[in-house]
């Protein structure tokens, strides 16, 4: 008689959602503090400002729904706000973030019942509908400088409505160079200054640093965002070999824009993305795909929001047909069981 190691049937988790986030806000430390010494302080208003919309929001439907506030206190709320203000440029007006705050709690969450219900990734809805709404307000970033590198107070003008040097980004320089040959657009230092691929690489480590910490504490599985920025990469290689001239390197889809904030911080939503392992690694790895898609052929030079959205609707099909296997069974049932004719 052949015996067959199954799992145990319970689950035991005594880390609370309100823990989870508090984790998830720690892990956000690093690059807060890398992309305010980089784009300067208009970052801490955008997370002001997106945080207080995000948690007003949440509390005028709880008011409504006649819910009580502690619901507040499980931190959802605040990681949506905090999550949205690091996606918005340090000199976007200031009714940016609020607008996206509330676009992030109404429609992208509490429209569809609240924490746990909500199909999209609530801070990804949020950025992609102010990017198709006010694309030159999200896309346009201030040159990176730091209080040391630069004698006068040029620092300070990085805020929201004051005039500061503002260019596109590494990935949107790229994608505008026209017929430039890739030699001739490295050497043109009008179009991508050595300093912006330093300081959004600078923020990539501090994102990776925080994502690291992310698994360290298992708060996050380690196979979706090594799924994610494999892909990228070895897809972004491959698409470069093609035409070295014309298409991004590869680690420039790494380094130069949200990838690595989104594979441990965005993709890794336990809502909205897959929740089986297998199924998260085919998010990663569609999302990869898509990201990939958008930067090289679509309209919109980074292309990782969207990606997620569109990932977020197979979210459900990846789960069914991943589905591990169910304590007392012999082996998963994946798919569509067909039932036996009698």
């Amino acid at each position: 008689m052949a015996w067959i190691q199954l799992s145990s049937p319970h689950a035991h988790n005594r880390i609370t959602t309100d823990q989870v986030m508090r984790q998830v806000l720690l892990a956000c430390i690093p690059g807060i503090l890398a992309l305010t010494w980089f784009f300067g302080p208009g970052i801490l208003i955008n997370l002001l400002l997106s945080c207080f919309a995000a948690l007003t929001a949440e509390a005028l439907v709880l008011w409504l729904r006649h819910r009580p506030m502690s619901v507040l206190k499980d931190n959802s709320a605040l990681v949506t706000g905090v999550l949205l203000g690091l996606c918005l440029p340090a000199t976007a007006a200031w009714w940016v973030p609020l607008l996206g705050g509330f676009f992030a709690l109404l429609v992208g969450k509490q429209l569809f019942g609240g924490l746990g219900q909500n199909p999209f990734n609530p801070a990804m809805a949020a950025y992609a509908f102010l990017l198709v709404s006010f694309p030159l307000q999200v896309s346009i970033w201030p040159q990176p400088v730091t209080p040391l590198s630069t004698g006068d107070a040029s620092w300070l003008h990085s805020l929201p409505g004051m005039d500061a040097m503002t260019g596109a980004t590494a990935l949107d320089a790229w994608r505008n160079k026209g017929l430039l040959m890739a030699e001739e657009f490295w050497q043109d230092e009008s179009r991508l200054a050595p300093e912006m691929l330093q300081a959004w690489a600078s923020v990539a480590l501090a994102w990776l640093l925080g994502g690291l910490y992310l698994i360290h504490r298992r708060i996050i599985n380690w196979q979706l965002p090594v799924a994610f920025l494999t892909t990228l990469f070895i897809v972004g290689a491959f698409v470069w070999g093609w035409d070295t001239s014309h298409y991004a390197p590869p680690w420039l889809h790494i380094g130069a824009g949200s990838a690595v904030f989104a594979a441990f911080f965005i993709l890794t939503d336990p809502v909205s993305g897959a929740t089986s392992l297998r199924g998260k690694i085919y998010f990663g790895i569609g999302t990869a795909l898509l990201v990939i898609a958008i930067r090289t052929w679509g309209i919109y030079p980074d292309g990782v929001a969207f990606s997620v959205l569109l990932m977020n609707f197979a979210a459900p099909a990846m789960d069914y047909y991943t589905r591990p296997r169910v304590y007392g069974q012999a082996r998963a049932q994946r798919g569509i069981r067909k039932e036996k004719q009698s």
